[in-house]
Formats: structure tokens, C-alpha cells, sequence
């Protein structure tokens, strides 16, 4: 009995399917495991956005590091939801 041959009968329109990748960050430590725990840590003990007080998703970096703000010093950090850190991010871009 013949096969149909899947791929000659897929719509060429459909595109295909690539494997899931991670969102990868343009400062290399952000892609730490190192970063990664320290993150989950943190917003396990802070689970508050400190400016609106709905569930935190993001640590921020109070000082921004490009601006002289310590990367790994938990001092200079604050949980953040993604609409606050999107628009404190939105105002630093101007500094």
C-alpha cells in the first residue's frame, strides 16, 4: 500500500518548528547558574514588588551596573514586578 509522504503535504506557509531556546541575555552573567540561584533565592525571600506590592518577577539592580552599581552585592538589589522594571528601565535609559 503506498505512504503519503508528510512533508510534500504540509501547507508551505507553516513554519517550522524550532527547538525551545532560552532568552539569553546581553550582560554574560545574567546566563549564570550562580545568577540564576541567587535570583530565585532572593525573590523567594522578597516576593513583593516594592512599588506596587503584586508579586515580584524581576530582580532589579537599585544602581544601575552600567552606571557603577555593584552586580552581586544583595544591597543593591529590590524586587520588582515586570511593569515597574519596565518603566524604571524606561527612565534609566535616559540617563
Amino acid at each position: 500500500m503506498p505512504t503519503i509522504n508528510k512533508k510534500a503535504t504540509k501547507a508551505h506557509w507553516i513554519p517550522e518548528a524550532k527547538p525551545h531556546d532560552r532568552r539569553k541575555h546581553s550582560e554574560p552573567r545574567y546566563n549564570t547558574r550562580r545568577w540564576r540561584k541567587a535570583r530565585s533565592t532572593y525573590l523567594k525571600h522578597n516576593p513583593q514588588c516594592i512599588q506596587c506590592k503584586r508579586l515580584s518577577s524581576v530582580v532589579d539592580h537599585i544602581k544601575p551596573v552600567r552606571l557603577g552599581g555593584e552586580f552581586w552585592q544583595p544591597n543593591n538589589w529590590q524586587p520588582l514586578c515586570e511593569p515597574c522594571h519596565a518603566r524604571k528601565s524606561g527612565q534609566e535609559a535616559h540617563l
